[in-house]
């Protein structure tokens, strides 16, 4: 009886052995896992924020040839209304370009003041 006592608990002390030793190996593989994931979620994110400042970059671009292309656009208006010679488009282009007009008398009073 004491013999099945003792085959008895030596088997169970092995059990516990390799039980421990599968969740060791379990714990390490998983622990790796997440290292190589974490990782992989910051590279992510990098490309994400390399992204987002290049759509930046690219708006701040965008912004500056909207101007542009909104003050040639004006240009083509007031040409186009002296070449028409229509008081009526005159108006229309001088109450849509009033800052640009101040703008203008501006500096022309300070171009005839320099030459005096």
């Amino acid at each position: 009886m004491n013999l099945t006592l003792i085959f008895a608990s030596q088997a169970v002390e092995t059990t516990q052995t390799v039980m421990i030793v599968i969740l060791l190996a379990l714990a390490i593989i998983l622990t790796l896992y997440t290292i190589i994931t974490l990782r992989k979620v910051g590279i992510a994110a990098k490309k994400v924020d390399y992204f987002f400042e290049d759509l930046t970059y690219k708006s701040e671009m965008l912004n500056a040839t909207v101007d542009t292309v909104a003050r040639v656009t004006n240009y083509a208006d007031i040409f186009d209304a002296f070449a028409k010679r229509n008081v009526k488009s005159w108006v229309k282009v001088a109450t849509k370009n009033k800052d640009v007009i101040y703008k203008l008398v501006d500096k022309l009073r300070e171009f005839a003041n320099s030459e005096d």
